[in-house]
Order: structure tokens, then sequence, then C-alpha cells
């Protein structure tokens, strides 16, 4: 049995939150003969809450010396360099406002490989895409990816990931896609989102990307106790209009988003939503 061979210069990824793509990246830095270590928060991994500040690392002291490669996370007190930056979620990082028709470049999964010297097969091609600009990729925006293709994968990983058969999975988005096509229109403007605010609609928002439909929804954040509102699969004047909104209409804190990529949010500071 031939032993693969060890790459000459040797990484580090620290990665952020686990989630579907994360888990594909941590499975090919692996095969790749890198190293990898976590963000963490107190004795725990980071969650999508926190893990832009994280607290330490859980690599030891010494343990590595070549290049950190971070991905979609950073320390809290910024006491270690980031080196190499894989991430699409903050303005400056480089996939941050990577059009869809750019998405492999965009997406973390996307930039992992390339820095990793891996080619992209069918499958990360639709999980960088989904991950990076889903709405545009059920839209057919993102080439070589179809819509039908894209409709399918996310069926069967989805339904892998949540444990579940891929059966409850499709009744789940059919339900979401029947709501939200009775749901009332909020309008933000010139434009129109689908009110799905203070209501619980599982796979609400496959359904608006499925769709194309603009959502307006709100989510309370179990692990930091906030509660989010967000605007989902809107083009890029939408969502600028909508941000605008949420800060100066609504009252929002922390209003963050990417229009280019079809999504924004911020958080309830107290009681009801403004305005």
């Amino acid at each position: 049995m031939t032993t693969p061979l060890r790459p000459i210069m040797q990484y580090l990824f620290v990665l952020g939150a686990r989630d579907p793509e994360m888990t594909i990246i941590e499975g090919l830095v692996h095969q790749a003969g890198h190293k990898v270590a976590y963000a963490m928060a107190g004795e725990r991994r980071v969650h999508a809450g926190n893990a832009y500040a994280a607290e330490r690392t859980s690599a030891r002291p010494g343990q590595h010396r070549g290049p950190l490669v971070w991905v979609e996370c950073a320390l809290a007190d910024d006491s270690v360099p980031r080196d190499i930056v894989v991430d699409h979620h903050r303005e400056g990082d480089p996939g941050f406002s990577m059009p869809p028709e750019r998405f492999w470049e965009g997406a973390s999964l996307g930039q992992a490989c390339s820095l990793l010297g891996i080619e992209p097969t069918r499958e990360l091609r639709l999980a960088a895409a989904a991950d990076h600009c889903l709405n545009a990729a059920y839209l057919g925006r993102c080439p070589g990816i179809a819509p039908e293709q894209m409709r399918a994968w996310r069926l069967t990983s989805r339904a892998a990931w949540q444990k579940v058969s891929p059966e409850v999975l499709a009744e789940r988005i059919e339900a979401a896609i029947a709501q939200l096509q009775s749901l009332e229109r909020l309008r933000v403007g010139r434009f129109e989102f689908a009110d799905a605010l203070d209501r619980e609609i599982p796979e609400i928002s496959e359904a608006s990307a499925i769709l194309g439909i603009a959502v307006m929804y709100t989510l309370a954040e179990p692990r930091s106790g906030r509660v989010k509102v967000g605007a989902l699969n809107g083009t890029p004047e939408m969502l600028e209009a909508w941000m605008e909104f949420a800060r100066n209409g609504l009252g929002l804190a922390d209003v963050y988003g990417s229009p280019v990529r079809g999504y924004a949010g911020g958080y309830l500071r107290e009681g009801p939503l403004a305005g």
C-alpha cells in the first residue's frame, strides 16, 4: 500500500461553526494532508453567532509553525494574525462581493479547494453554489449549475444532514412553498417582500429560494438570546433598500448583508419591531 505524499508546506486550517459546507472543507483538508483546529468559545467550538469573537483556537501553543488559514472565523482580540482568510461573510472577505457568475471563487468551499489544489467536482460545485448564492443557483445564474440538478442534490444532501428521509423533507418544502405563495406582502419602498414575520414555517428559506420570492422573517437565536429579522432572496436593489429600512425604519441593531448574494439581516434591540 502506497503512503500518500505529504504537502511540502503544511497549513493549519482554523475552522468556524460546523455546518454542511464546513464539514466538507474539513474532510478535504484532512485528505490533502494538512492540519485542522477549531475556533473556540470557552470549552466549546464556536457557533454561527460567535464565530468572529472566538477566544482561542483548539491548537496547542507551538503546535504549528506554518501559515494559518482562517475559515469563517476570527479571534475577538485579533491576537493571532489571520495569515490567510477563506470566507465570504463579511465585507473585505475574498468572496464577499463575488456575484453568482463567480460562485466558485466566492464560496468558502471554492476558496479552500483552490488553496489546496483540488479540482472542482460536480458535487463540490453544487455545494459551493448552494452556500454562496442559493437563490441565484435556482434561477440558473450559476454557470454549469442546472436548477433541477440543484434541487435534487439539495434534497438528498440536506435530508442526510437533517437525518430525515428525502420524502419527508420534500413534503416540508412543498408545504412551505404553498404557505409562502399565500403570505401577504410587505412594501419596502417600491419593493415587495412576503411577510413571514413572527411565523414558524419550516423550510421557508428553501421555498423562497426555489420560487424566487423575496421574504422577510424573524428567527430567535437560542444560543445568543437575540431575535434576528432577516430578508432573503431579493435582487441587490431590494436588499440594499431593505438594509436602509432595517436601520432607519425598523430600528434594528447590527444590520448586515450582502445584496449581491441576496441576504440581509439585523437584530431587535428590545420589544416589538419599530415603525
